[in-house]
């Protein structure tokens, strides 16, 4: 009877594991219509016409910025850095030269979303964008955790490196649709943010039990059977 109980132990376990899925990586410089490294444009059309990236559906509202985009060219500062490749994204709209700061842009997905870059940009030289960025985790629009951090502006003048926010535990969450991205403005043409490397993780699938297993457990429960009448 304790190797029978052992195996239906074992076959339970085998039974609840998840299979975990490779992380996805949403990098934005794998996107297929890219611009210059020296423009920027919505993530809308540097994704040839569509908001689904990664298996995500990205608000209309993103932006794609290369690293070697400046404001105020040739002399001005660098917008941003990414975190990886010459590519990131931010708040500010894709007409750079009307300033249009969005707050609150959406992320609609099942996945989880384990981990993101974010930093301060850079306008003319005159000061940074937000100070803090959260993002809540979202079943529908009823918020089911949230996460922040702070975007400090360490270099006078000059875009910030950006910063790892750890959203691991969004692991812990069920029934997760989407993500909403806040900021907090300091004024104006300070309220935008720099944001690369938004790492998912794909929901987990239940596999069935192998047939060796079962087969195994079949056996064991015979066995048991016939020492127990006999």
């Amino acid at each position: 009877m304790k190797i029978h109980s052992l195996l239906v132990a074992a076959l339970l376990g085998v039974g609840r594991l998840g299979v975990q899925a490779a992380p996805v990586l949403a990098s934005f410089d794998d996107l297929p219509s890219l611009p210059a490294v020296t423009g920027a444009t919505g993530l809308y059309y540097a994704n040839g016409a569509s908001l689904s990236y990664r298996n995500v559906i990205w608000d209309e509202r993103f932006s794609v910025v290369g690293d070697a985009y400046r404001v105020a060219p040739p002399d001005g500062p660098l917008f941003g850095l990414p975190q990886s490749g010459h590519y990131f994204v931010t708040n500010v709209a894709a007409q750079f030269g009307g300033e249009f700061t969005n707050d609150h842009l959406f992320i609609s997905t099942d996945q989880v979303l384990t981990e993101a870059w974010f930093g301060q940009n850079e306008y003319y030289g005159y000061g940074g964008g937000a100070d803090e960025v959260t993002v809540h985790a979202l079943h529908g629009l009823d918020v089911l955790a949230s996460v922040s951090l702070a975007l400090p502006d360490d270099v006078d003048g000059q875009p910030e490196l950006l910063r790892r926010m750890d959203t691991s535990v969004f692991l812990s969450l069920s029934g997760i649709t989407g993500y909403r991205i806040d900021r907090h403005e300091r004024g104006s043409l300070s309220g935008n943010w720099v944001g690369d490397n938004f790492v998912f993780q794909p929901a987990q699938q239940v596999p069935e039990a192998p047939t060796g297993w079962l087969a195994l457990l079949g056996l064991a429960a015979i066995g048991a059977r016939r020492r127990t009448r006999s």
